[in-house]
């Protein structure tokens, strides 16, 4: 990546203030192909900077891109005079100087790699869809690559570099319905996806016969599904969730409610939220972590603070929160890494990194084996919550004396958080982290931006499922 577009720009900061610029640029690559057809190719280089200026409690805030402006807008907004004074103060003392360059992919630069070999790369398992029982499908390439500098009228000047690369195959099956099984004529269908990310394009060319192979297992599963599936008896019954979908339940259901911006303003959440409250069993812990290699990787945050490990939940128990700067000075706590933009055009705000469940200590066979009639969760649409949560199941399967046996239809899995997480009764002891492209974490109007969550096989005693 080129980077002196923004190692070579000069800040001279305003006196009697704190400031902050935070310099990006950012390339990205998209190919689409529709049913066969390709559909779009797009290329597109941004640079710019976001202006950050704290003066008597309050944050004034710009972004441009025009990065010979810097030095002009951070005077005005340093003598603005728009807000009165009040806020939180010296939130700008918890913001340490820091110096340091981390460069993870300057060998390995995704903006090399020509277009041509990254259409070559997609188009490899096309011919898995020619089968009667897809209808429609997409194939998605993508790749982002940005180079972050953060520099602050203390000293910090801090360079570091992110991307990703990877592909989603999105396809509908359709299975038809005679009159002997359904009393009428019509069709069951599923719509389904199989992506795979990674930081480089080698890493995903050297996997991609393993990747082909998996996607033919996948696309088999889902024949199956959405010919055999059966709706479920509506209740609560036990449940193990995959790693992935056990990462949208901790990131969801839990992971939000750890931002502590959601609960500056809200007795009634820093109660409930109060550290050392027990919330699940003494062998669950679950945590965010910016270093983890993978969607999620943050080392530095947008506040120029280091990521970390922080622990949300130690042995069942509540022991840390989410921070940026703000936040950290309103509930005397330390920054925790999880400042976050969605880029140049955005203030930094809390936000995850890598959100996930710890593994415990069972086989996936022995874990398994715990569950004598109970369900499967292998995949979900979506998810969402704060004290309550949903997860809408994609592919899910019936468990009989501990084997994974029929597929079956559940439309929703819903719960309040603190009684699910103390309804855990196994984890297996191998933790799987996917890496997530063509999506991500969104608040407020910030959306997508880049996270990264999983865990291991997690089995839950009760859940209400419909």
């Amino acid at each position: 990546m080129t980077t002196s577009e923004i190692t070579g720009v000069t800040v001279r900061f305003p006196r009697g203030v704190y400031a902050d610029v935070r310099l990006e640029r950012q390339v990205r690559h998209r190919i689409l192909i529709h049913d066969g057809e390709l559909d779009d190719v797009l290329s597109r280089v941004e640079v710019g900077a976001m202006l950050r200026v704290f003066k008597q409690g309050r944050w004034y805030l710009a972004s441009t891109t025009d990065l010979s402006q810097i030095d002009q807008t951070l005077e005005q907004l340093a003598s603005s005079e728009a807000l009165p004074a009040g806020g939180i103060p010296d939130v700008d003392l918890l913001l340490e100087p820091h110096r340091a360059r981390v460069l993870a992919f300057d060998n390995a630069p995704i903006e090399g790699v020509p277009l041509a070999d990254k259409l070559a790369l997609l188009r490899r398992p096309l011919p898995l869809f020619d089968r009667p029982s897809v209808r429609t499908w997409t194939a998605r390439w993508m790749d982002d690559a940005r180079l972050r500098r953060f520099l602050s009228s203390r000293g910090a000047d801090i360079l570091h570099d992110y991307q990703e690369a990877g592909f989603i195959y999105r396809f509908t099956l359709a299975h038809q319905i005679g009159a002997h099984q359904a009393g009428a004529q019509g069709a069951e269908t599923l719509t389904e996806s199989f992506r795979r990310g990674a930081h480089t394009f080698s890493e995903l060319a050297d996997a991609s016969a393993r990747h082909e192979g998996e996607m033919a297992e996948h696309i088999a599963d889902c024949e199956r599904f959405v010919a055999e599936a059966v709706p479920i008896e509506a209740g609560h019954h036990p449940v193990v969730l995959s790693p992935e979908v056990a990462g949208v339940f901790a990131h969801e259901s839990f992971g939000h409610k750890s931002e502590a911006d959601f609960m500056l303003g809200d007795p009634s959440m820093l109660d409930a939220w109060k550290i050392g409250t027990r919330v699940g069993p003494d062998f669950l812990s679950i945590v965010d972590d910016g270093h983890r290699d993978g969607s999620g990787y943050v080392p530095w945050d947008d506040e120029g603070q280091p990521a970390r490990k922080t622990f949300l939940v130690r042995d069942g128990e509540l022991v840390g929160r989410l921070h940026a700067a703000p936040t950290a000075a309103a509930l005397d706590e330390a920054c925790t890494g999880n400042a976050r933009a969605m880029s140049f055009r955005y203030e930094p705000i809390v936000r995850m990194t890598t959100t996930y469940i710890e593994p415990g200590d069972l086989s996936r066979d022995a874990l398994f084996a715990g569950v004598e009639d109970g369900y499967f969760i292998q995949s979900c649409k979506h998810g969402s919550g704060m004290s309550t949560f949903t997860i809408a199941p994609s592919l899910a399967w019936r468990i009989r004396g501990g084997k994974i046996a029929e597929p079956v239809r559940v439309a929703v899995i819903t719960g309040t958080v603190f009684e699910t997480l103390g309804q855990i009764d196994g984890l297996s002891d191998e933790l799987e982290v996917p890496f997530l492209v063509g999506g991500g974490c969104g608040k407020f109007e910030q959306w997508p931006l880049t996270v990264g969550f999983g865990g291991p096989y997690v089995r839950i005693a009760r859940m209400q499922m419909a």
